[in-house]
């Protein structure tokens, strides 16, 4: 029987496995990735030499913020736009449309450059460079693939959980749907790290009342009571239909409600680890980014040890000179007093 602390560290390596298992098909459909890999994708192929992907590096940001106390909308943003100048790697479209209105210029993505590397942005504010660059249209996954770190640091405080995801979506995915997104995951996630299960009614019911004590503050940003009623159809979805019922890989495949069924379905249906995160990969689509959400969601649910050693062990060589992930599980852990 795993610990909540084998969970907490399974959900942080959970997030690399499924983002370097993905990374090799992203963006391709479905009957492409079964052609290329008939036999199913079993290992991860990343190369050495290359700074942590977007939906890990983001992630770690998030995980460093939240040791440090409650997050902040424009620590956020100067913490997002150091990594854009100094890595930057696999940043998406609408990232890196905040960063540059937010910097002034776009991020350099210098790959291997180092804080003595970082310019002073220039530009707008943060909560202004996100709320222009979504336009009032766009929904990406960027924010949820992050934020799954929020749920180890405040797993058993309910109100500080759906306030902080939120707050975390809001530097670089001003839209509702975002943060209402990781608040769902992020509920699901820590029930998972708590050891509980959570049906779908309670997983809405839940997001809902804890988001109200906050929504003094989140009005701000434009939240308001009562989660969209496409969050609350996704989450819905993803109780019912099994991941080869969903399209992943069309048109709008960097959809966060897409990612967020990949993260719930896995959370509800999935048998085990491997073949969880296999079946979101093989899927198709933004299958890294997909993939870390599976991962994290996956890690939490059944424990580091769940997680295939060839990829643990691959995941280390990888990173090797970096902090490793397990550290960054009870770095939160601990800060949770």
């Amino acid at each position: 029987m795993s610990t909540a602390n084998d969970r907490a560290r399974g959900l942080m390596v959970g997030i690399a496995a499924g983002n370097l298992l993905g990374v090799p098909v992203e963006g391709r459909t479905k009957d492409d990735v079964r052609h290329r890999f008939p036999g199913g994708i079993h290992d991860i192929t990343a190369r050495p030499g290359y700074p942590d992907d977007d939906d890990l590096a983001q992630s770690l940001i998030i995980a460093e913020a939240a040791e440090e106390g409650p997050l902040d909308v424009e620590d956020l943003g100067h913490r997002f736009w150091e990594w854009g100048e100094v890595n930057g790697l696999g940043m998406g479209n609408l990232t890196s449309q905040v960063l540059a209105l937010f910097g002034g210029s776009p991020p350099r993505r210098l790959g291997r450059g180092t804080l003595d590397d970082v310019r002073q942005p220039m530009g707008m504010a943060i909560e202004d460079a996100s709320r222009e660059a979504w336009g009032g249209k766009s929904a990406g996954n960027g924010a949820l693939m992050r934020c799954a770190p929020i749920a180890v640091r405040w797993r058993d405080d309910a109100v500080a959980l759906a306030r902080n995801s939120i707050v975390s979506a809001v530097p670089t995915h001003w839209d509702r749907r975002c943060g209402w997104s990781c608040v769902a995951l992020n509920v699901g996630i820590a029930a998972a790290l708590r050891g509980e299960t959570m049906d779908a009614d309670a997983l809405i019911a839940t997001s809902e009342e804890t988001v109200l004590p906050s929504l003094p503050e989140l009005s701000q940003y434009g939240y308001e009571a009562g989660m969209p009623r496409s969050v609350r159809i996704a989450v819905a979805q993803a109780a019912s239909l099994g991941i080869d019922e969903v399209e992943f890989d069309g048109w709008n495949l960097g959809f966060t409600l897409l990612a967020l069924r990949a993260g719930l379905t896995s959370l509800w249906r999935a048998p085990d680890f491997e073949e969880g995160l296999r079946a979101v990969v093989e899927a198709g689509g933004d299958t890294d980014t997909n993939g870390a959400v599976a991962g994290a969601v996956l890690g939490a649910r059944f424990g580091i040890d769940a997680i295939p050693q060839r990829w643990r062990d691959r995941i280390a060589e990888l990173r090797q000179g970096r902090t490793p992930l397990e550290e960054y599980a009870d770095m939160l852990e601990a800060a949770r007093g």
